[in-house]
């Protein structure tokens, strides 16, 4: 459960931006840097689920730790990082869409001249895919629970056939230079890429629900978490090794990458996945 509610989208969408302008190859070290952040994080929530196996997560154990004021700033911070996440994973999900039918990724934007550069591009797609996804998970638990096992078990098929063919078709020198951004742009892009492994907290909160919780949470969440990390790792390589890091796309890195090298047919079977992946995290 900790793999699926975990790995998904957001590997998708920042590896390339944070590869081509934060810490270029180097975006392997960012990834483990994060890892190890989010170790520790997980055995803070290890600690709790185990002494407090409740199912309101992280709410309940400062509730009972530091009382109601904390555990209503908590809840309130819980709340907006749902909400910049789903609103952030429903933007890449017009990028992707758009290399997908082969054009640019800004062309289902509307660009309004008044604004900011930077802040001047309203995403309609976005919005209605935020809708759909709310749905989807208004449409029953049971419904929902099969869909996300389902899109799980895609999303790891998809991730292996990229680590393959990314070993088997990326070039080692595509990893020079290794450093471009310095010490400084490789911890820049670990505090971005560590949104890629939240998540891991749904595993804390089914500890109400577990046999043996002094065993199976520890297990599942540290388990499966270093798992992760390794996962992430391995597809920060293959991208930096598919193609130089200053001419990766920002938006939807790994499915243009695919049509870099000549795969035309996989960039789409990586887009659906990624795509899939979005709609199920929003």
């Amino acid at each position: 459960m900790s793999f699926g509610s975990v790995v998904g989208s957001g590997i998708f969408v920042i590896t390339g931006q944070e590869t081509r302008y934060d810490a270029g190859p180097a975006i392997i070290l960012s990834y483990a840097v994060s890892g190890f952040s989010a170790l520790l994080s997980v055995l803070c929530y290890t600690e709790f689920a185990v002494e407090i196996p409740v199912a309101g997560g992280s709410f309940s154990y400062l509730r009972v730790e530091l009382g109601d004021f904390v555990a209503f700033i908590a809840a309130g911070n819980i709340l907006l990082e749902a909400i910049v996440g789903a609103a952030g994973l429903a933007r890449s999900w017009s990028s992707y869409f758009a290399s997908m039918i082969n054009t640019d990724t800004d062309f289902l934007r509307i660009r309004v001249s008044y604004f900011a550069d930077g802040f001047n591009l309203l995403d309609p797609i976005a919005a209605v895919v935020l809708l759909i996804a709310d749905g989807i998970a208004m449409s029953g638990t049971r419904r929902t629970s099969i869909l996300n096992w389902i899109s799980s078990v895609l999303s790891f098929m998809v991730i292996l056939f990229i680590i393959v063919i990314g070993f088997i078709r990326g070039k080692t020198s595509n990893l020079v230079p290794f450093f471009p951004y310095g010490a400084r742009g490789v911890f820049r892009a670990a505090a971005v890429v560590y949104w890629s492994y939240t998540g891991f907290d749904m595993v804390a909160t089914m500890a109400e629900e577990t046999k043996n919780p002094t065993r199976d949470i520890p297990l599942g969440l540290v388990g499966s978490m270093s798992m992760i990390t390794v996962v992430y790792c391995l597809m920060a390589l293959v991208l930096s090794m598919m193609q130089k890091y200053n001419e990766v796309d920002a938006n939807a890195a790994y499915s243009v990458v695919f049509e870099k090298i000549g795969m035309t047919w996989a960039k789409y079977l990586v887009s659906i996945c990624a795509l899939k992946g979005m709609t199920r995290a929003c």
